[in-house]
């Protein structure tokens, strides 16, 4: 009787491993970052107080994408005015489950004043489904309006 028991435990064991290791062969690991081709703004792009920077990008993965943030900060050390602030923005939005490909179009107002002008980090972080991620960060110039640098608008 024991012998009997034991030759069914073994035969439940068996079967439950082969099933449990073929239910897996299906999964796809995704190790592959997702991609940010930035069109707008422009390294090195100038603006004045006031404007609006247009983001134009187009996202792509080779499975499915997640999500973005863009984030804007100063790119000066440490400063001794009070008067202005140093401009911080920052934006994050999920991406449509299922797309493999994202066309980011995004107005950013700058404030026309109360901010220290000057170099500003631009900074795109994209998340695929999966967790990996790519980062792109480019340099702006927020400026007075009496400069003679061309927009990239």
């Amino acid at each position: 009787m024991k012998t009997r028991f034991l030759n069914y435990t073994i035969a439940a064991m068996a079967t439950l491993f082969i099933f449990s290791c073929s239910s897996d062969d299906d999964v796809v690991l995704d190790t592959e970052k997702p991609t940010i081709l930035l069109a707008k703004p422009t390294d090195h792009a100038h603006f004045h107080l006031g404007d609006v920077i247009d983001v134009e990008a187009i996202f792509k993965d080779n499975l499915e994408l997640g999500s973005f943030k863009i984030d804007i900060h100063s790119a000066a050390g440490h400063t001794h005015k009070t008067a202005n602030v140093k401009w911080e923005y920052k934006y994050e939005e999920p991406i449509t489950a299922g797309k493999r490909e994202h066309l980011l179009r995004h107005s950013i107002q700058i404030p026309e004043e109360g901010i220290i002008e000057g170099d500003y980090h631009f900074g795109i972080v994209l998340l695929d489904k999966a967790g990996n991620q790519t980062t792109t960060y480019i340099e702006i110039e927020v400026g007075h309006g009496d400069h003679d640098h061309d927009h990239d608008h």
